[in-house]
This record gives structure tokens, sequence and C-alpha cells, in this order.
């Protein structure tokens, strides 16, 4: 049995899960401003809980479990909470649904995948290939969040954080669907016990 045992790493991990019922309200009072930044602080304790835990050697078993799957709760609820929204302009969601479909399906995907290396005896090692993924996708949240906010010009072209936001989740889902690809090939490929590939 998987218990929780209270040290900086696993708080850190139980409250990035606290932070999100308090981010939904901040979106449903279109608190965007304050819900990015609610976002932001809640994506540096992802990395910050991993970090601690490894430099002070408190890996535990509630951390494996409940780090990513804090992490995917929180970017699936951005996500799903900013289809939600629309644009004044054009009353365009902040998030088109299908991204948010592709998102969700890899996702499932690859928790499935990582449940059956574990019934297999197979251990999967992390490696930077999901690291990088989950960095812009919470980076393209945070952006997405702020929408219209005006960030530069190019050539009297107003820049603003929705562009650079889209443009990023676009990206990571080109980064998630590669990984997802080689993560399969080697799960269900291999008959190694030892996988060197982070989702």
């Amino acid at each position: 049995m998987i218990r929780y045992k209270s040290n900086l790493p696993n708080n850190l991990t139980v409250l990035r899960l606290v932070l999100i019922p308090v981010f939904v309200v901040l979106i449903e009072l279109e608190s965007f401003v304050w819900a990015a930044a609610l976002f932001a602080i809640a994506a540096i304790t992802d990395y910050l809980d991993g970090y601690l835990a490894r430099k002070l050697k408190l890996v535990s078993d509630f951390g494996k479990l409940m780090d990513p799957l804090a992490d995917k709760l929180l970017v699936m609820s951005a996500l799903i909470m900013l289809v939600g929204q629309r644009d004044l302009f054009n009353a365009a969601p902040y998030v088109p649904a299908w991204i948010v479909v592709m998102v969700l399906a890899r996702e499932t995907w690859v928790t499935g995948l990582r449940g059956l290396a574990a019934s297999s005896g197979k251990i999967v090692a992390a490696s930077s290939a999901g690291k990088i993924k989950s960095f812009l996708q919470m980076l393209a949240i945070v952006f997405l969040l702020l929408h219209r906010m005006p960030l530069f010009e190019i050539a009297s072209y107003e820049i603003n954080a929705n562009f650079i936001g889209m443009r990023l989740l676009i990206v990571s889902l080109v980064f998630s669907y590669w990984g997802a690809l080689e993560y399969t090939f080697l799960i269900l490929g291999s008959d190694k016990t030892q996988v060197d590939l982070e989702e």
C-alpha cells in the first residue's frame, strides 16, 4: 500500500493538487492574471518537488505516483477551462477543443502503456523528453490565460499572449506525440526491464 509521508517534496505535490480547484475558481471569476500567476507557481512546484526529492534523497512511492498525476490534472484542468472561455472579438474558444482531445488521448494512451510496463516488471527511467513537453505545455497555458494581452509588435503587427501560447501548445503537441510513438515502440517492442524514456 502506498502511504503519504510528510516531507517537503510530497507536500509540494499535495500543494499543487490543492491549488487546482482555486485555479479553476479564478478562471470562473475571469481573474485571468491571478489564474496565470497561480498556475505559474504550481508549475514551479512541479520542478521543485522532483529536484528536492532527488537532492534530499526523499524519493518515495507516493511521489512517484502522485507527482506525474498532479501534473496531468493541473494541465488538463487548465486546458478544459480554457476551452470554455470565449474571445470577445470572435467568440472562439481560448483553446480549440480538438487540441484538448488530442492531449487527453495521448495522456490516456501513455498512462495505459505505463501500467502495462509496470505489470511486466519494466522500469521506466526518466529522460529530458517528458520534461520538455511539460515545460512547453505549462508555459503555453500561462500565455493562453493572458490571451489578448499585447506583448510586442513586429512590422506594425501586434503580437499578443494568445499568439505565443497557441504556437507553444502546438509545438508541445508535436513533442508529445513523437515521444508517445517512441514510448510505444520501446514498451511494446522491448523485452528489457529498463526502459530509458520519460513519458
